[in-house]
């Protein structure tokens, strides 16, 4: 039964048995994406001010309860193999079962028919039965007048600016296990369609009706205080664990990590919540770990969640979490892999874009500037939360289109064009108002009623591509040529932070397309047998038609697909660097010198653009980084511990100034593992300029003044005590003389030659002897 789970689940979801919004045993559904889903229903309710009614049923139709015969129906319905049946039914007859009791377990009994709980198979048994009830459903409010349609305001105005104005969902009920909501227009469509659901579930389960019950819609939905207050309550009433002594600051963050922070992530993930309130958990955060510390002043927490090559302590911080929570949600709802989820997430960008934003994207460009928390409820919540982490990022990052299907074709409405265009140009006048109702009057309502774009294109070829490093690390410059040769030679580099050489392949192959001849037939020759495939693949029959309906009419996919099928140019492998004397080596060898020549002469090379063909339909991107298709939430922390550590740089005393100190990153066991970390704890403290030093003592009125109080004629602060106090050198030769003595015995117990031993012993009293290497 294992073993057919494993396999029936993707089984299903591949031939999309299961509807969108049934969310159990569906693969890429995330309970966050239902989240998400209602939100955006909920903001378009809102948005359009019309009535919806929904009705919550709670089904107690627990797998123990389920009828077997309405899997079975299921799999008839469906086509799927009767073999199926067979083995379940042979599964479920004469099962053994064994009741306790309060003297012992019974003799087993023999049960037949009853699907058992708990079994691998019983959420796909489940989802299978009620799914033909779903089906059933959204049948019967085909034609309803009464079935909630989302679609935009524009589209619904018969004014369509954008494509997406052109997309509608159908909402007729979301399921989710033993929970369903039903939708309707009125309250009589409603009651339609909960006794059709009524009567479809009398013979698979056991039903207990809860009508009315619509808590989770109005606590959980798009509402970020209620998981603030939840978390806020959490943390007020957490406490450490009772020690003996001073806890170390490194079980103090495990402590943390693992019973706080994820939980708030578990809730985040759900429904982020407003940046100032995780802001102020973050502070609450650094004050029970202040109150273990001892010390009388707070640490900068700042300090507290840098990653350790930046000085810090590698806390987990709240503010982090709901930040990348926040902006990676906005992404995956926007390219869901499901059709309902992603036109939903569609519909509610395109109403902000064009009845709140005056047409302008607010994902991108000037529209980063600005802040939209007074649209709350018109617009998710967890979205206008993205958008302001976006817009405060540094470098600022966008969430662009990759492509833009409605430009070329000349489909976009001319009202929105010039909406656009009046925004950019301010100095410059633009037609609005009697002169667009002219032009709709005459039916000028299009670019494409104004005029088309025209697209105009012009032996033995082969590209060859190179990278600069050959490998490198997030915010890296990097640089790729792409170079082609045959009857004409041609090389472009793509620079930037996010490049692979992947992208130079693409570039190559675009080259070729471009320079070759489309009425004599000619050869490319590549060294990348990965592109030969997927070229290859996509002209074959049985690939082509999934295909073009996963690319979902994207203008740019079905150009390069048109052109590779069409087009004369066959590409072919060769195998690279090859000692043979053939006319496919020697064409790969000179792609290969001009690509490694280039990479030495870039200001002289012309520059290409990234090509976006592979990418999610949306996709972020910064001036400073161009496209980013790496982890999003990888690329915001590493971002914000960069413009931080920049921040506590410039105004600290140099106490942060990290190109002062080694440029390598200091070890993470003494920040993380070590089972004694109070140099950690002194560390965190003077880094934020809180150590309790005589002269900060003395700035707060604490001490009468700010001399050293171990003698020395100087004012104590962090840099004399560390630095020039002689006291303080004392203890730090007998530090060093302490670990001498507790290192040799150690080396003797593990068989050092007594040479080794020497230079251990060596390097443990340089270890506290130059003050260079104590990081403040």
């Amino acid at each position: 039964m294992s073993w057919l789970n494993f396999n029936l689940v993707p089984y299903i979801a591949h031939l999309c048995i299961l509807p969108d919004t049934q969310v159990a045993t569906q693969q890429g559904v995330q309970t966050r994406d239902l989240i998400s889903y209602l939100s955006s229903i909920s903001c378009w309710v809102k948005r359009h001010k019309v009535t919806v009614y929904a009705l919550k049923r709670d089904q107690m139709k627990g797998f123990d309860y389920l009828s077997p015969q309405g899997m079975y129906d299921a799999v008839s319905a469906y086509g799927l193999p009767s073999a199926i049946i067979d083995l379940d039914h042979a599964a479920q007859t004469d099962t053994k079962c064994y009741i306790r009791t309060a003297y012992g377990t019974t003799e087993p009994i023999l049960i037949s028919g009853l699907t058992k709980q708990g079994g691998s198979l019983s959420p796909v048994k489940s989802t299978l039965t009620t799914s033909l009830g779903h089906h059933y459903l959204n049948d019967l409010s085909a034609n309803n007048p009464a079935t909630l349609i989302i679609s935009t305001a524009n589209g619904m105005k018969g004014d369509p600016h954008l494509v997406d104005d052109h997309l509608s969902c159908k909402v007729v009920m979301v399921e989710v296990t033993d929970d369903s909501y039903l939708f309707a227009r009125s309250l009589a469509a409603l009651q339609r369609n909960t006794l059709a659901m009524e009567h479809f579930h009398i013979t698979t389960h056991r039903v207990a009706l809860r009508s009315n019950e619509l808590e989770f819609l109005r606590t959980l939905v798009d509402n970020p205080h209620t998981h603030y207050k939840e978390l806020k309550e959490f943390i007020q009433h957490f406490t450490f664990p009772k020690f003996l002594r001073c806890p170390p600051i490194t079980l103090l963050r495990k402590i943390l990590k693992q019973n706080v922070v994820s939980k708030a992530h578990a809730l985040i993930s759900l429904q982020p919540i407003k940046r100032a309130d995780a802001d102020k958990l973050d502070k609450m955060l650094k004050t029970l770990m202040h109150r273990e510390s001892g010390m009388p002043f707070e640490p900068n927490p700042d300090v507290l969640t840098l990653p350790t090559e930046f000085h810090g302590l590698d806390i987990p911080s709240i503010s982090y979490v709901n930040n990348a929570v926040a902006v990676n949600g906005l992404h995956r709802d926007l390219n869901h892999p499901i059709a309902s989820y992603r036109t939903v997430a569609r519909i509610t960008l395109t109403d902000w874009t064009c009845t709140i934003n005056n047409c302008i994207d607010p994902l991108d460009s000037r529209s980063l500037s600005r802040t939209f928390p007074l649209h709350a409820g018109r617009i998710p919540y967890s979205w206008i939360v993205a958008q302001d982490v976006m817009a405060s990022s540094t470098p600022t990052l966008a969430l662009k289109r990759t492509d833009l299907p409605d430009i070329l074709p000349g489909t976009m409405s001319l009202s929105h064009a010039l909406k656009t265009i009046a925004q950019h140009l301010l100095d410059r006048l633009v037609p609005a108002g009697n002169a667009l109702w002219s032009l709709r009057s005459k039916n000028i309502t299009r670019i494409l009623d104004v005029g088309q774009w025209h697209l105009q294109m012009d032996g033995k070829w082969s590209f060859k591509t190179h990278q600069r490093p050959a490998t490198g690390f997030i915010f890296n410059d990097k640089s790729v040529t792409a170079a082609v040769t045959g009857p004409r030679t041609l090389v472009l580099r793509i620079d930037g932070h996010n490049i692979l050489i992947l992208h130079g392949e693409l570039v190559g192959i675009i080259l070729a397309l471009t320079l070759s001849d489309l009425a004599v037939p000619s050869t490319l020759y590549t060294d990348h047998l990965n592109s030969v495939h997927i070229i290859n693949d996509s002209k074959t029959v049985i690939d082509q038609a999934p295909r073009l309906r996963t690319l979902n009419g994207r203008s740019y996919y079905r150009w390069i697909l048109a052109l590779t099928t069409n087009n004369p140019l066959r590409i072919s492998y060769t195998p690279g660097h090859s000692d043979e004397v053939s006319l496919p080596a020697r064409l790969n060898y000179e792609a290969d010198h001009y690509a490694s020549s280039a990479q030495w002469q870039p200001r002289e090379i012309l520059s290409a653009p990234i090509p976006p063909f592979f990418m999610d339909e949306y996709t972020f991107y910064s001036h400073d980084d161009g496209w980013t298709e790496s982890n999003i939430m990888t690329y915001l922390h590493k971002s914000r511990s960069l413009s931080t550590s920049q921040a506590l740089a410039s105004g600290h005393q140099l106490r942060m100034t990290l190109h002062l100190y080694d440029p390598r990153p200091p070890p993470e066991f003494p920040y993380t593992h070590a089972y004694s970390a109070y140099s950690v704890l002194v560390q965190l403290y003077v880094r934020s300029g809180q150590l309790p030093t005589a002269d900060l003592l003395h700035s707060c009125k604490l001490l009468p003044d700010a001399c050293c109080r171990m003698g020395c004629d100087a004012i104590e602060d962090a840099h004399h005590i560390f630095v020039h106090c002689m006291r303080y050198d004392e203890w730090r030769a007998s530090a060093a003389v302490e670990l001498q003595k507790r290192a040799l015995p150690k080396l003797i117990e593990k068989e050092f030659e007594e040479v080794e031993c020497i230079d251990f012993l060596a390097e443990a009293k340089l270890l506290h002897h130059h003050p260079s290497m104590n990081s403040f």
